[in-house]
């Protein structure tokens, strides 16, 4: 009896790797429509994602600039500086400072009549207002001031009491309800003493931290009703809950809607190819060699469309993001990986059922 000769598993993988790469270079496999499907497709729901998400970051951004996230508990001379700024400590905290009108109004000689205020403030404000590098010790001047004395961050400006540093700037939202910021000049103080008001900007936005504002209250229990306390601007609601936006959005499903694609892509790859597949089948090509044949293929389609969509999507995660590129592109980039995953699985899926057997009615069919 002759013993069965047998193909070394190493040369069946060479002549199935350079079958799937003739399929590929003949077009037998169509690959630039499969990979121009993939890109526009999977690209066109991983674009849509990212580009939402780096929305969100946009829109949570303008919450913060416009001081929607900021609290103002204001009751005049009675508002603990040592208090207020120790909120800042606190998680969810970005800044938490006291402030208060200055005794001694500054006149600043380059505008005399400006009429710019001269507020002491605690350190912490400078969370609030955003200023993130001060140049040595001075006074924090306003967008609104900068403009009317030409002064910016390092400058020397004359006033009647004599020289002061401008060692930084802030913006103030321009329909912010409270205006005591809005056209001024802040010397940091001290905490110590009293205060007229604590700004504090949490985020996410959070009323756990309204009592603890409230507690910054250092006057007579009996006058604590003429305090006031509110949001410094409320034209963007008092909420800005991102992660509901977030799991909310329109182009969530991407990853699902790029899975039943791929799904489908690639079964009908392999559908319009069934004559070919059948009629190997029945010149006795092995089933699994067929099948890994296939994969071949389309993981080099699917690698090739992935490629291309990378700078692209990382171009539209850049963009106009405010916050670090990577989460957005992560998020929506999985749309690609998941349609492409399920490209090879629905690709696998099809070619399992199809048989030699079918060969004829594949023919009448063709």
């Amino acid at each position: 009896m002759t013993p069965q000769h047998r193909v070394p598993r190493r040369t069946r993988a060479v002549s199935v790797a350079s079958e799937a790469w003739r399929n590929l270079t003949s077009g037998t496999s169509r690959p630039l429509s499969v990979v121009l499907l993939l890109v526009v497709v999977l690209g066109g729901v991983a674009c849509a994602d990212i580009r939402t998400i780096v929305g969100l970051s946009q829109d949570a951004l303008a919450y913060r600039e416009s001081g929607a996230a900021v609290e103002v508990f204001a009751a005049e001379g009675a508002v603990s500086g040592q208090r207020c700024d120790a909120l800042g400590s606190l998680p969810g905290v970005m800044g938490a400072g006291a402030t208060r009108q200055a005794d001694l109004q500054a006149t600043f000689l380059t505008a005399p009549r400006a009429g710019i205020v001269t507020i002491e403030a605690t350190p912490g404000l400078a969370g609030v207002l955003g200023i993130d590098e001060v140049t040595g010790a001075g006074e924090w001047l306003s967008d609104q001031a900068v403009d009317t004395l030409g002064a910016d961050a390092g400058t020397v400006v004359p006033t009647g009491q004599g020289s002061v540093t401008i060692a930084a700037t802030y913006a103030y939202p321009d329909d912010a309800g409270d205006r005591t910021l809005a056209y001024a000049a802040i010397s940091p103080v001290p905490a110590d003493g009293d205060f007229d008001a604590c700004w504090v900007l949490t985020w996410p936005p959070s009323q756990t931290i309204d009592a603890l504002v409230r507690a910054t209250y250092s006057g007579d229990p009996a006058d604590a009703g003429s305090s006031s306390f509110g949001q410094l601007n409320t034209r963007l609601g008092a909420t800005f809950d991102g992660v509901e936006l977030f799991e909310g959005r329109a182009t969530a499903t991407a990853p699902i809607l790029a899975a039943l694609f791929g799904l489908v892509l690639g079964a009908l790859v392999v559908w319009v190819r069934r004559l070919e597949i059948a009629g190997a089948l029945h010149a006795r090509v092995s089933k699994a060699a067929l099948i890994s044949q296939i994969l071949l293929e389309l993981v080099v389609l699917t690698v090739a469309s992935i490629v291309i969509l990378l700078p692209a999507t990382y171009v539209l995660a850049v963009q106009g993001n405010p916050d670090p590129w990577w989460p957005a592109w992560i998020a929506g980039f999985r749309a690609v990986l998941t349609g492409s995953l399920a490209v090879l699985m629905g690709a696998v899926l099809t070619a399992a059922t199809m048989s030699e057997r079918r060969l004829f009615r594949y023919f009448k069919d063709r």
